[in-house]
């Protein structure tokens, strides 16, 4: 499978990625970045469908024969199937570093931030494993 990272993003826009001290070594370490189940992740929003896209999917499932042996039933269960396979690494975008950013994922004092181009991010992942 092939990720797109930002396929509508300028490849020269900043990334920034906020993390402990503990996962950065990690990411050193492995050489690789770790990817987060959507339902994991602080936000529970990340991952979800928007209001209009949830309808969409809804009135899909009233089409469906009652007799259906899919395990997702309905909106609601695609939805939780999605979040529980889906995976990811937040990255935010911003010209420089942003302080609510540091409010909320460096609270500790061994957070750090590691800045990244949208083009360096792509020409750097591997997408043969």
């Amino acid at each position: 499978m092939q990720l797109e990272i930002g396929r509508d993003l300028d490849p020269s826009e900043k990334l920034w990625r906020y993390m402990s001290l503990a996962k950065f070594v990690n990411l050193l370490d492995k050489q690789s970045l770790w990817l987060a189940r959507a339902d994991t992740v602080r936000d529970k929003h990340e991952g979800r469908f928007p209001d209009e896209m949830r309808k969409a999917t809804e009135n899909a499932y009233k089409g469906f024969p009652a007799d259906d042996p899919s395990p997702v039933k309905d909106a609601a269960d695609f939805q939780d199937y999605l979040v529980k396979n889906t995976f990811m690494s937040c990255w935010h975008k911003n010209l420089d570093e942003n302080m609510i950013m540091w409010e909320i994922y460096g609270r500790n004092d061994d957070a750090v931030v590691v800045q990244t181009s949208v083009a360096s991010l792509r020409d750097n992942i591997d997408y043969s494993t």
